[in-house]
């Protein structure tokens, strides 16, 4: 029961949000300025705080990062071939091929891998989380650029995501760790206030953004990303993790973050680039709401 106890505190927040939204605790402008505070601001900085201040010697793990962000760009190319296989329309495609490998790391994963393996675990998270959110950004405005039939295409939007401040942070609290940052006492304190509110208030902003759309036209595409997402990219990922003989630490949170839902920003980025967004809405209620069952069936299977 263990690795379920951690689970469920996780589940229960984002309930919590859900809840907030639906009794209006937390109507749709406070909701979206909770996304906004913590994508910006409370976000940033645990990653500036987490990633910076790790010992890259000790939170860096090349196995996880190399079979995270290889499954990810292979998830990437395969569901995009896969979709135009099955003859799914050009929006549809890229849409599907995101939401495939664009995982939640932050609103979702890192708090599941805290609950799950410790401290330990969610600053070897964070380091890889800081390699793979770049590159899913990445990835996911070059499949929707790349189907895209309306409008111009501009690949510069990648600087713009690069530019994003989680993505900013990320890859900054790598150059701070290598550098081997200490930080002044004072900002190290605001920095984990910041920090103490990032994970619970993402969980909480996550729950009052998810919304159902027109899901009865799109629920086939929505339920085979689910079972992408949810279930082969991470058994694959488990099964390489094994086979490069990685210690139980770093396969837990491979496999954790590989496991992260859809991310909730997928949602705005396919719609100012032509994606189906009834798809992408509807492929980030149904992985967040199955991560709970999958997330339990991979966290019995680390912990045994």
């Amino acid at each position: 029961m263990a690795p379920l106890a951690g689970l469920v505190p996780v589940f229960l927040v984002l309930a919590l949000g859900v809840g907030a939204r639906r009794f209006g605790i937390l109507p749709e402008a406070a909701a979206a300025g909770l996304n906004r505070l913590v994508a910006n601001v409370a976000l940033p900085a645990f990653f500036v705080l987490t990633v910076g201040t790790a010992p890259l010697g000790e939170s860096f793990s090349a196995r996880a990062v190399g079979v995270t962000a290889a499954l990810v760009t292979a998830a990437t190319f395969l569901a995009l071939v896969a979709a135009r296989f099955v003859r799914l329309s050009r929006e549809q495609s890229g849409v599907f091929a995101q939401a495939a490998m664009r995982g939640n790391l932050a609103y979702v994963a890192l708090p599941v891998v805290q609950a799950s393996v410790g401290d330990g675990g969610l600053r070897l998270a964070a380091v890889t989380a800081a390699v793979l959110i770049p590159l899913m950004n990445v990835l996911a405005v070059a499949v929707l650029e790349a189907e895209r039939t309306t409008g111009d295409r501009d690949y510069r939007l990648v600087v713009r995501v690069l530019a994003n401040p989680m993505v900013a942070a990320a890859l900054g609290g790598l150059v701070l760790s290598r550098a081997g940052w200490h930080p002044w006492l004072w900002l190290q304190r605001t920095l984990e206030i910041l920090s103490d509110f990032a994970l619970p208030g993402a969980l909480l902003a996550l729950g009052a953004e998810l919304s159902f759309g027109r899901f009865a036209s799109v629920w086939r595409p929505a339920v085979a990303v689910t079972v992408v997402k949810l279930c082969v990219v991470p058994g694959v990922g488990l099964w390489a993790m094994w086979a490069l003989e990685a210690t139980p630490l770093e396969t837990s949170v491979a496999v954790l973050l590989l496991a992260a839902p859809t991310a909730v920003v997928s949602y705005p980025v396919a719609a100012e680039l032509g994606g189906d967004i009834d798809l992408a809405g509807s492929a980030i209620l149904v992985t967040t709401v199955a991560s709970f069952g999958t997330y339990a069936v991979w966290a019995l299977a680390l912990g045994s």
